[in-house]
């Protein structure tokens, strides 16, 4: 009993102090296969995600406002057919807050994207990628009953993210894309004080969200790109640079 309070107090005090962790809204690019069959391409996505998320167990039930993050991730996709590439993921996620500096930690995934139909300039089709990542830190904070105490604070957490909408060829080398999407946040925050060790669940607080995006070609084989993700309890800000071979 004497070891489950003192975990509730400093959970109190994470929550209070914290109001950050390792999760983020990563980049998607045109909700398409961008690739011809037998090809393949390297990229570098960065993005700034804010969002709320949900925090439960060992008796509470908070919710953490504006959570910020940065992830900075390097893509290889590969075409399996014209209308059908895959693809990994490898790179960092980072955390700042007033009080969580979490480390810069090793992070990666996996995903595909679909044509469903393309006519005169519009094309068609959908995506799906998960990512896994995690970050640590350590708070100090005052527990009634045992004073001025730290914490050490893990977040361990995948992310799915669905999306399907078209893709729209403004020119020869600007197109326009987005629709709506899917986004599930599944982690757990662990912390541990004083020899004590707990665990709460983490999840997003909305699940519907809409982006939309801009590409634009450099040169024949390099393009540029720039979207913006929302739900109602998250936006997201990245880009893109992806260059086929």
């Amino acid at each position: 009993m004497k070891n489950r309070m003192l975990m509730l107090g400093v959970v109190l005090v994470v929550v209070g102090l914290c109001g950050s962790s390792a999760l983020a809204l990563t980049p998607m690019g045109p909700p398409m296969a961008g690739l011809k069959q037998g090809q393949s391409s390297v990229g570098f996505d960065f993005s700034y995600s804010e969002m709320d998320v949900e925090v439960s167990g060992l008796g509470i039930s908070e919710t953490l406002d504006d959570v910020e993050s940065f992830a900075y991730l390097a893509n290889l996709s590969y075409g399996i057919t014209d209308d059908w590439e895959a693809f990994i993921r490898l790179g960092l996620t980072d955390v700042e807050s007033e009080e969580f500096d979490g480390s810069s930690e090793f992070a990666y995934g996996f995903g595909t994207k679909v044509t469903f139909e393309q006519k005169d300039a519009v094309t068609w089709g959908g995506l799906f990628q998960m990512t896994w990542a995690k970050s640590d830190d350590s708070l100090t904070g005052y527990v009634p009953g045992y004073g001025i105490v730290t914490a050490d604070i893990e977040i361990d957490f995948y992310e799915i993210q669905i999306a399907v909408g078209p893709t729209y060829e403004l020119n020869d080398t600007t197109s326009i894309y987005g629709g709506p999407f899917l986004h599930f946040i599944d982690g757990d925050l662990d912390v541990s004080v004083l020899g004590v060790t707990g665990s709460l669940d983490v999840e997003q607080e909305s699940v519907f969200g809409g982006y939309i995006g801009l590409s634009k070609e450099i040169d024949e084989n390099t393009n540029l790109g720039l979207e913006y993700q929302f739900t109602n309890d998250a936006q997201a800000i990245g880009f893109r640079l992806v260059h086929k071979f």
